[in-house]
């Protein structure tokens, strides 16, 4: 079974426009697969769908920290391997094809409040490289509302030491593309960093064209991202669960607290579906008060 996990990142790839981060996720969870079935000395033609409990059992009990939503994506990536299977008649039986994974509550990061917005991208305690990197990657994700892999994927193609766009074009979820915006805050905090990044390149006699790089002159990581924003969360005394995604999170609150539509702030996120705009929106209670005031004829004071 193992041979055919080739073909179906390519299938994942070229048909199914999946992103990386779910290509490489699913290669994780398959791979884990094939060696549990290997382990068990489970042959192709003997699976079944307890097997596939199993397994996702087998890591609950090794890995604690092993949550519902993990376990829903494992089932997802072998679910859609038998699928794979199935439709190059590969295979005549699907074990995991009525299976179903347990229901979770997906719990989304808070949108930031403002004095730990402040405290967070406050450039005042540095001048260094990582400092002004740092402040420039979270303006850049507050300003634009971009997924951090959104961020991480830019390029020096639109960037210039003497020029920061206003607006930029970006490749979302299912290769879609939309326009996102840089604020003054952020285009100043960029134009700060940049000619660092330029010094660190030079120092490290490395050319890398990703626009957000690491002090070895290497593009950054989402991995990197993570750590960088737990590190500066933690000495700043925040609360743990900031995490890169609140800031995407805080610009579509901020927005809609301040009025914005909500169809327009979903385009500008890159959600295909309003729903989804919804779960990652917290409006104010005052907000939704206000608008009840202005907009029902009894409710007018």
């Amino acid at each position: 079974m193992r041979e055919w996990a080739g073909d179906f990142a390519e299938f994942l790839e070229s048909e199914q426009n999946a992103s990386p981060n779910t290509r490489a996720a699913y290669a994780r969870d398959l791979g884990q697969w094939f060696s549990f079935l290997e382990t068990e000395g489970i042959q192709n033609d003997e699976i079944t769908g307890e097997d596939v409990y199993a397994f996702i059992g087998s890591l609950k009990n090794r890995e604690q920290a092993l949550e519902r939503r993990t376990q829903a994506r494992k089932l997802s990536a072998i679910k859609s391997f038998f699928r794979f299977l199935e439709r190059r008649k590969l295979t005549e039986k699907n074990p995991a094809r009525s299976l179903k994974a347990a229901r979770y509550k997906r719990l989304l990061p808070r949108p930031l409040r403002p004095l730990e917005l402040e405290a967070l991208l406050d450039d005042g305690i540095s001048d260094t490289f990582t400092a002004l990197r740092d402040k420039a990657l979270w303006e850049t994700i507050y300003s634009s509302g971009m997924r951090v892999s959104e961020a991480l994927s830019l390029d020096m193609g639109r960037f210039s030491v003497e020029f920061v766009p206003e607006e930029l074009t970006v490749m979302g979820k299912g290769s879609k593309a939309r326009v996102v915006y840089l604020g003054k805050a952020a285009r100043e905090a960029l134009s700060e960093y940049l000619p660092v990044r330029a010094d660190q390149l030079y120092r490290q006699a490395k050319n890398t064209p990703a626009l957000f790089i690491n002090a070895k002159g290497t593009p950054l990581t989402r991995r990197g991202a993570h750590y960088l924003i737990k590190k500066r969360v933690n000495a700043l005394g925040l609360d743990a669960r900031v995490s890169p995604h609140s800031l995407r999170h805080s610009f579509a609150t901020d927005l809609l607290n301040a009025g914005a539509d909500i169809r327009h702030v979903q385009e500008m996120l890159g959600h295909a579906s309003v729903s989804t705009t919804q779960n990652y929106t917290q409006v104010a209670k005052e907000r939704l008060f206000d608008v009840y005031r202005k907009a029902h004829p009894h409710g007018r004071s």
